[in-house]
């Protein structure tokens, strides 16, 4: 809130030294200045077209520079004050807006020098409304003072226009001035037709540009709401990651609390006992319990820690470690042999797990189905096959499951990259495709030792 408020006052402020600017305007941009009686001499003269038109251009020039700053501080104060914001009252609205007028009457009042409030100037009025509610543009000043520019410079021209002088347009001094001119050399027509002209081309080189900056911070706030979404996402990745660790160390925990609590039971058993038989064989026991928890605590630690397991202690654990597959209508553990594989057991277990939750979510509660079976094949190597009767992959998803961040369900995309990594460092395979009856397979080979 308090940056919006200083931005707020920035705004108010740069506003208030516009409006500055303005007053001073007329002391410091004089028409003697600019050259416009000697070129209207000129032509009066000579009859002299192109004099004229060189006249006109540069009160067109001089009336801008005069004006331009008037605006632009109005239109800031608005913008810092938010009083175009929707929320505003009307009145409060048109307030802001009788401040160029009161404007003008300083001027005069300083100056004896009369701004013309006539047409152009109510068009400008209502151009700071509609630029101030272009809610494309709202996010940038720049654009709106840009555009506001081109438009004034467009208006001004209009103030040289003979034909329009009955409608409140051009009533100032040195404009009738020029007007008058044109008449007496028969150039009315050429001040009409170029004065309409050049006004056309600037307010609709405003709207064009308009148009642009429009697309243009549509375009941005498209590229920040992605970057949003992708910032979104990184987060979701980085607490499914985390959530994953979590669950792995509550796995290790719950493992590691049935030896303990062994231990403890024995510690007792040894502390009362005086039998040295019992002592040694609870002690031994212990010894074992603390070996098989350092195997545990380095397989968590480090990849390359594995231990010699029974395939079917492996799945059975990976396998208890996912209760929901007895809610599903039929899950069916088919162990066929038992042979001994060299593995890290947390590691291995987890990718397991992995493939089993996805089943689970392939699959419909009332009439899912989940096989798991295991065997030896040819060359000694022991084969783990998933099998659900879900929906199955489409026909390019067997390849892009394997790349990061790929994921069917809104998740993070990282589990089978995850089991990929564990099997290929166990020397093993992986691979997933379309069951013949219908739903996904997934397989997993591993040397046998």
């Amino acid at each position: 809130m308090s940056v919006i408020v200083q931005g707020n006052r920035r705004l108010i402020i740069w506003g208030i030294s516009c409006v500055i600017l303005g007053l001073l305007a007329p002391w410091m941009i004089k028409v003697k200045d600019f050259g416009i009686l000697p070129f209207a001499e000129h032509s009066i003269a000579t009859g002299s077209t192109a004099s004229l038109l060189f006249a006109s251009v540069r009160l067109v020039v001089l009336n801008t520079l005069r004006a331009l700053p008037i605006y632009i501080g109005i239109l800031l104060v608005g913008e810092g004050l938010g009083i175009f914001d929707t929320k505003r009252s009307r009145w409060f609205k048109i307030f802001i807006l009788f401040l160029i007028p009161v404007i003008y009457q300083v001027i005069y009042l300083i100056y004896n020098i009369a701004y013309d409030f006539g047409v152009p100037a109510m068009t400008l009025v209502f151009a700071i409304m509609i630029v101030n509610r272009n809610r494309n543009m709202a996010r940038s000043v720049v654009h709106k003072v840009t555009v506001f520019t081109l438009l004034l410079f467009g208006v001004e021209w209009l103030d040289i226009v003979p034909f329009l002088t009955a409608y409140g347009f051009g009533r100032g001094n040195v404009s009738m001035y020029l007007k008058d001119i044109a008449l007496l050399n028969t150039a009315d027509n050429f001040l009409n037709v170029t004065g309409i002209c050049l006004c056309i081309i600037f307010v609709g080189n405003a709207f064009i540009i308009a148009r642009l900056l429009n697309i243009y911070m549509r375009e941005i706030k498209a590229v920040e709401h992605a970057l949003e979404i992708e910032h979104l996402n990184n987060q979701l990745q980085l607490q499914s990651i985390e959530n994953r660790s979590l669950r792995e160390i509550q796995s290790l925990v719950h493992d590691l609390k049935t030896p303990l609590t062994s231990i403890q039971g024995l510690a007792g058993v040894i502390a009362i006992s005086d039998n040295q038989e019992v002592v040694k064989k609870h002690a031994s026991y212990i010894s074992d319990m603390v070996d098989k928890m350092n195997v545990m605590i380095n397989e968590l630690l480090q990849d390359d820690s594995k231990q010699i397991i029974a395939i079917r202690e492996l799945i059975e654990y990976a396998v208890a470690h996912v209760p929901q597959l007895n809610s599903i209508a039929e899950f069916h553990l088919i162990i066929k042999d038992n042979s001994l594989v060299h593995a890290n057991k947390i590691k291995l277990t987890r990718a397991i797990i992995n493939i089993l939750e996805n089943a689970l979510e392939a699959v419909e509660k009332d009439t899912g189905c989940i096989r798991v079976v295991v065997e030896k094949i040819e060359g000694g190597e022991v084969s783990i096959v998933v099998i659900d009767n879900g929906q199955g992959l489409m026909e390019d998803q067997s390849v892009l499951v394997w790349e990061i961040g790929f994921s069917t369900k809104k998740s993070s995309g990282l589990g089978l990259p995850f089991v990929r990594n564990v099997i290929e460092k166990h020397g093993g395979q992986i691979g997933i495709g379309n069951n013949v009856d219908g739903g996904a397979k997934v397989i997993i080979t591993l040397p046998g030792v």
